[in-house]
C-alpha cells in the first residue's frame, strides 16, 4: 500500500510540473512583458538611425575636419532588411534609393542610371528652373554636330564684347585669334566660355537669334517638352527655362556623339592658336577643377558641366560610373553663389554615397 501511494504522489508532481511549465511558454516566459511590439536590441538588422543635421562650411564631404563626422554619419545608411531587400525579379540598380530631401540644397534633382533606364532618385523634375551655364550641353551638342571640323574660326572682337558686356564666364581667347573646331568645342563645354558659344552659334546660323531657333527645334525632337532656348550662353532671361528631368534626357541624347564625349569627359585641353601664343592656351574644365574638394567615394566621376546666375542659382550635372554601370545627376535650383558653398557638389557628393550604401 505504502508502494502505491508513492507513486500516485509522484505522479501528481509530475501533473503540476507540466501545468506551470505550460503557463510559463504561454506567458512569454519570466521577465517578458507579451508585447509584440517588443524589440530585441541583440538582433544584427534592428537598427535605429537617427537623422542628422546637413552641415556646410568646413564639414563637408571631402575634408579631414573632425566635425565631419556628424555628416558622414548622417550620409551613412544601414539598409534595413525589411524596408530595402531587392523585390523578387528586380535587380539591385533598380532600386530607388532613401534619399532625405531636407537633406539637400537643391530644389530640383534627377538621378538616372542610363544603362538600365531606371530613375533612381527625383524632385521637383518637371518643376520650371533656369538653366544657366548647362545651356551649353545643347550650345555643345549642336557645335559637335554641325560645325565642320576642316575648317578654322576666328574669336572676334564681336564675341569678346558680347561676353564682357554681359558679364559672362570665357575660356580665354583673344580677339582676333584663329582656332580650329576642337578648342571652339572645348571651351564651351570645359570653360563654359561665352565668346566660343557665341561662335559657334554665328558660324553654324548666322546669329545667335537663329541659332536659338536651331536649339529649339532641336529639343523638340528630343521630346524636350519643358524647355525654352533664348541664347546660346544660358545667360538670364525669364522666357529661357528647362526641367531637371529634360536636362537629363538632353545629356543622355549628348553622350551618343563621340565628339561631345570627348570634351565633357577632358580635364584640360591645350588650344591650338594663329597666331601662335607664348604660353599656350589650356582649357580647365570647371568639373574636374572643383572634384577634388569633394569625397565621391568610388563612384567615378567622367564628366559634367556647371552652371550658375544668380537667378538659377547653382547647377550641375554630373556624369559618373560605379560599379560598371554609368549614371547622369543633376542637381539645381538652390540659393547658392559663388561666394558660398558650392551646394551643387555638396548634394552630389551625397547622393552618391548614398547610391554606394544602397546598391553593392
Amino acid at each position: 500500500m505504502r508502494r502505491h501511494y508513492i507513486n500516485k504522489s509522484a505522479c501528481i508532481s509530475v501533473m503540476i510540473l507540466i501545468l506551470i511549465l505550460l503557463c510559463s511558454c504561454v506567458s512569454g516566459g519570466p521577465g517578458s512583458s507579451g508585447s509584440p511590439s517588443s524589440v530585441n536590441t541583440q538582433d544584427p538588422e534592428a537598427v535605429i538611425i537617427t537623422p542628422m543635421p546637413y552641415t556646410s562650411g568646413p564639414d563637408v564631404p571631402g575634408t579631414n575636419d573632425p566635425a565631419n563626422a556628424e555628416r558622414t554619419a548622417a550620409v551613412t545608411v544601414t539598409p534595413d532588411k525589411t524596408e530595402t531587400d531587392t523585390p523578387e525579379g528586380e535587380s539591385p540598380q533598380e532600386k530607388t534609393l532613401r534619399i532625405d530631401s531636407e537633406l539637400l540644397y537643391s530644389k530640383s534633382v534627377i538621378l538616372k542610371d542610363i544603362d538600365s533606364g531606371k530613375i533612381l532618385y527625383s524632385l521637383s523634375p518637371d518643376k520650371r528652373i533656369y538653366p544657366a551655364s548647362l545651356t551649353k550641353i545643347m550650345t555643345g551638342l549642336l557645335t559637335a554636330e554641325l560645325l565642320p571640323s576642316d575648317k578654322n574660326y576666328e574669336i572676334t572682337k564681336e564675341s569678346i564684347d558680347f561676353a564682357d558686356s554681359r558679364g559672362a564666364s570665357t575660356a580665354g581667347f583673344n580677339a582676333g585669334e584663329i582656332t580650329d573646331k576642337d578648342a571652339v568645342l572645348g571651351g564651351i563645354l570645359m570653360s563654359s566660355g561665352a565668346e566660343c558659344s557665341y561662335t559657334a552659334a554665328v558660324n553654324i546660323s548666322g546669329s545667335e537669334e537663329a541659332f536659338a531657333g536651331l536649339m529649339n527645334q532641336r529639343a523638340r525632337e528630343l521630346g524636350l517638352t519643358g524647355t525654352h532656348f533664348v541664347n546660346c550662353t544660358g545667360l538670364h532671361d525669364d522666357d529661357h527655362y528647362t526641367t531637371a528631368e529634360d536636362l537629363l534626357k538632353l545629356t543622355e541624347a549628348a553622350l551618343k556623339n563621340a565628339d561631345f564625349v570627348r570634351f565633357f569627359t577632358l580635364d584640360s585641353f591645350k588650344a591650338v592658336t594663329e597666331p601662335e601664343r607664348k604660353y599656350q592656351l589650356t582649357l580647365v574644365s570647371t568639373v574636374f577643377s572643383a572634384l577634388a574638394d569633394y569625397d565621391f567615394g568610388k563612384v567615378n566621376v567622367l564628366g559634367g558641366k556647371t552652371g550658375y546666375t544668380r537667378q538659377a542659382g547653382l547647377c550641375l550635372i554630373t556624369y559618373a560610373e560605379y560599379n560598371g554601370r554609368r549614371y547622369v545627376l543633376v542637381t539645381a535650383e538652390n540659393g547658392g553663389n559663388k561666394n558660398t558653398d558650392r551646394y551643387h557638389f555638396i548634394d552630389a557628393a551625397y547622393i552618391y554615397k548614398v547610391l554606394q550604401e544602397e546598391i553593392r
